[in-house]
This record gives C-alpha cells, sequence and structure tokens, in this order.
C-alpha cells in the first residue's frame, strides 16, 4: 500500500511533446498577478494551450489568482479543449449558430423539405438524407448529393460580400468517379440567388459580369469515367495562368505535389480558408486547406515555393515563393455564395455524404467532441 501511494504521488515536469504523448493526464498550473486591478498575464496558458493542442492532446486547467511566480493548482480543475477554432467552444455543434463569427450553419438535422429550403441550385432527387454519419457528430443524419439528371446540389447566397471567410464541412465520398464532388467559396458580381454556369471562364462573363471560384474536391480522373485518386483545388479566377483549352480556362490545381488521397467511404473533417486580395491588381490573396485540423498547404504571398506548370496548375517544391492571388481585379465585390455539391456525367456516379457546414469569419476547426471529466482523482497530503 505505501509503495501504491508513493507511485501515485509522482509528478513529471515535462516541456516537450514527445513527453506529453505519454502522460494520461496533464495539469497546468498558471500564476496570475495578485493584485485584482491588474489583468491577469494568460501568455503562459497559450504557449502551453499550443503545444498541447500539437499533439493531439487534452488537458484540464485551473487558474487562481495566486503570487507571481508561485504555480499551484487552487481549485478543481475545470476542462478546456486543447483545440482552436470557433468549435472548441460548442460540444459536438450545439449552438455554434449562435457564435457571432458564424455566418451561415446547417447540421442537415431536419426533414429534408425545411433544410433544403435554405439552399438553391438542387433538384428534390438529387437530395437526399442518410442515417450515416461522423462519430463525432451532435446528430443522427447527414444529406445525400446524388448525381443524377438534376445533379445533388446546395447552394448558399450569403448575406453581404465578405473578404475573408472559412469553410467547414465534413464529407464521406462513397465512390471515386465523379466530374465535380466537393465544397466551393465563390464570388460573383452581380449577385446571384442561383449557382450560374461557370465552366471554362476566366474571372469575367462575356458580358462583363465578374465571378471568381475557389474548390475543394475529388480529383485524378475528372471528366474520363475512370476513378479519381485525390482531393485537390480547383479554381477559377481572373488572374489564372497558363493557356486556354479551346479558347476556354478551366479550373486550376493547387495540389499536385501534396497528393491528397481521396480516402472513400471514410468521414473527413474539411475547411477552407479564402482570403480576398485587397487591391485591384494586387496579388495579397491567399487559400488555405485543413484535413482534420491538419494543414494541408497554405498558399500565401512568398509561400510555399514551386512554379505553375506548362497547364496553369501549381507545383510546390522548386522555384519561387508563390505569387499570391488576384481572385478579383475589381473590389465592388467578395465572397458571397458557397455550395456543395456532386455533378457527374460520365462514367459510374456516386453518391456524396455531406454533414455539419458551418460558414463563418474566423477560424472553425472540427467538433469538439468533448470529453468525460475525471472522477478517479484525489488529493494526497
Amino acid at each position: 500500500m505505501a509503495q501504491k501511494k508513493e507511485d501515485e504521488r509522482k509528478v513529471a515536469l515535462v516541456g516537450l511533446g514527445t513527453d506529453l504523448k505519454a502522460a494520461d493526464f496533464i495539469v497546468v498550473a498558471v500564476p496570475t498577478p495578485i493584485n485584482e486591478a491588474l489583468p491577469p498575464d494568460l501568455k503562459a496558458l497559450r504557449i502551453v494551450s499550443e503545444l498541447i493542442g500539437k499533439n493531439k492532446m487534452f488537458a484540464y486547467f485551473s487558474r487562481r489568482r495566486c503570487r507571481i511566480g508561485v504555480f499551484m493548482l487552487c481549485s478543481l480543475p475545470i476542462p478546456v479543449l486543447a483545440q482552436v477554432g470557433i468549435a472548441a467552444k460548442y460540444v459536438r455543434d450545439s449552438g455554434i449558430g449562435t457564435d457571432p463569427a458564424v455566418v451561415f450553419s446547417e447540421n442537415f438535422e431536419s426533414n429534408l423539405a425545411t433544410f433544403s429550403a435554405r439552399f438553391t441550385g438542387g433538384g428534390p432527387s438529387g437530395i437526399a438524407t442518410s442515417t450515416d454519419h461522423a462519430t463525432t457528430s451532435g446528430g443522427l443524419q447527414s444529406v445525400r448529393l446524388r448525381p443524377n439528371t438534376n445533379h445533388g446540389t446546395l447552394y448558399r447566397q450569403l448575406p453581404t460580400n465578405y473578404d475573408t471567410l472559412y469553410m467547414r464541412y465534413y464529407v464521406k465520398y462513397l465512390g471515386d468517379v465523379s466530374h465535380h464532388a466537393g465544397a466551393y467559396i465563390g464570388g460573383y458580381s452581380p449577385p446571384s440567388s442561383f449557382p450560374q454556369g461557370d465552366a471554362g471562364l476566366k474571372g469575367v462573363r462575356p458580358n462583363g459580369d465578374k465571378l471568381f471560384i475557389s474548390a475543394f474536391e475529388q480529383t485524378g480522373g475528372q471528366g474520363t469515367g475512370q476513378p479519381n485518386t485525390r482531393l485537390d483545388a480547383y479554381n477559377s479566377w481572373i488572374d489564372m495562368q497558363g493557356p486556354s483549352f479551346g479558347g476556354l480556362f478551366f479550373g486550376r490545381s493547387m495540389l499536385v505535389t501534396e497528393n491528397v488521397p481521396l480516402n472513400t467511404n471514410n468521414w473527413q473533417c474539411i475547411e477552407m480558408r479564402v482570403k480576398m486580395n485587397t487591391t485591384v491588381a494586387g496579388h495579397d490573396g491567399e487559400l488555405q486547406l485543413w484535413i482534420n485540423d491538419t494543414s494541408i498547404q497554405n498558399f500565401v504571398p512568398g509561400f510555399p515555393v514551386g512554379a505553375y506548370d506548362s497547364a496553369g496548375n501549381w507545383v510546390s517544391g522548386v522555384g519561387s515563393g508563390f505569387p499570391g492571388l488576384q481572385w478579383r481585379d475589381v473590389l465592388t465585390y467578395g465572397i458571397n455564395w458557397i455550395k456543395l455539391q456532386n455533378y457527374s456525367d460520365v462514367g459510374t456516379p456516386y453518391d456524396v455524404l455531406f454533414d455539419d457546414l458551418v460558414v463563418a469569419t474566423s477560424r472553425i476547426g472540427c467538433i469538439n467532441a468533448g470529453l468525460p471529466a475525471p472522477t478517479n482523482l484525489r488529493v494526497l497530503p
């Protein structure tokens, strides 16, 4: 019994992520100023939170006003998820739609008629529900988009133009043959309540209307009827590189080197960030993509290193810093629509499931599944 108590008293002071991975439970005690007139100094807490988050750990933080430099546990632990983004505040996304940063959210838990009324662009035969859903989801169903005659499309016009926007969603590809299946962030000038025909356009229509599109979808065999093998960005914008094809400019790929696997029949949490260029001729537009909270690539001026190939696709690895994106050449419009889509006109089509869609002006992150508070805690003298 004495040896057991001695083992229970063992505490290790760690500072490296590799040490944290071996821990069953982590306690972080943070000193704050004793003078209540001073704001608490939380720099240490932020640093530790980032360290824990990078190692996919959970921690319980306790804070009380103690003398500067004295590290103590002063109260019962409060559970805090080591996770970034809006979703960290809402267990299983419950209430996330009320967050001030959220522009739009849909968990597809209502009946088909109710949630489809919040979108336009798809026919009833192209949209259905499924009881299949991600294990972290707070709901019991997802939306099934079918690539039939009407094509599964859920399009949403946003209330205004945004210069930076994030979109997080869960997706499960039930097969690997499709023409365009994924999520899309874009802008139309003038704005449109319905999705427009955009194929082959380089940021402008023959009548002078403007547009840009940033998509994250399956690719590798697009338009051939052959299996797709990976996920990639598929972008159309005013400054697209490379030549036309029969006078048309089709979307450009951005993740050729990264070779992100399609991962069929598995739920994936995907997030996109689009930042518009801030001047008419500027190339300070950005694009970032995450899968399961891991950044796949962050396209910003100067990074990553690479070059556009002869077809106008970006290939990371050898070359110079990324030149940035000129999404638009007028500042009168920005991001004003989002879309989920499963479109296929070749080969054997497959359905695609989507769930837990959130659009916001700041980082969202994957669903906070929550952890039960530990029950086997005791204080030893």
